[in-house]
């Protein structure tokens, strides 16, 4: 049995310090960002303080790491998470850009599933998507997210409005 941090590519581990000058890179390079909420430029100062929020069963922040060099090229959330329903919000990103459409994109968001389920005990995991971000709804889709909803124009993004896609995916159907 894998550890719930490791996948095939990548391993999840908690943010460091010396992680800030990566998520600074990544969160203001307006290629990452054209398919995140992210809407403004960021400080380091900011990025500081999203490393050093401290996880908790409501709010986890991993560092998306290579398995042979260690390499720090993304970071997933899972946040909102609730003792009741035990659901969880999902956000990812792969920073660096050198990583995209190679798999570790599908390893890291099948790696923080497996930890959510496993490891936090959650029941659902949902997350939105941008309706024309088809390279990621490939990805989810591949690991059994389904569709649960559309909402019209829900986000402006450089001059014009994007529809934002919710999905959801619940204990036992990752693939």
């Amino acid at each position: 049995m894998k550890p719930p941090l490791e996948g095939e590519l990548v391993r999840l581990r908690a943010p460091e310090p010396e992680d800030e000058p990566y998520y600074y890179q990544w969160i203001n390079d307006p290629e990452v960002t054209y398919n995140l909420l992210a809407r403004y430029p960021f400080t380091h100062a900011q990025e500081l303080e999203f490393i050093a929020k401290p996880s908790s069963y409501g709010y986890v922040n991993l560092t998306i790491v290579t398995l042979g060099d260690a390499l720090p090229i993304g970071n997933a959330t899972l946040r909102n998470a609730n003792p009741e329903n035990r659901p969880a919000d999902l956000g990812i990103m792969i920073g660096d850009r050198a990583y995209w459409d190679r798999g570790y994109g599908t390893d890291a968001m099948r790696t923080i599933c497996r930890f959510g389920f496993e490891v936090m005990n959650l029941h659902r995991i949902e997350l939105d998507v941008f309706a024309d971000n088809a390279r990621a709804i490939k990805v989810y889709e591949r690991l059994r997210f389904v569709h649960e909803g559309r909402k019209r124009e829900a986000h402006y993004r450089r001059g014009e409005y994007v529809d934002v896609v919710t999905m959801g995916l619940l204990a036992g159907e990752l693939r």
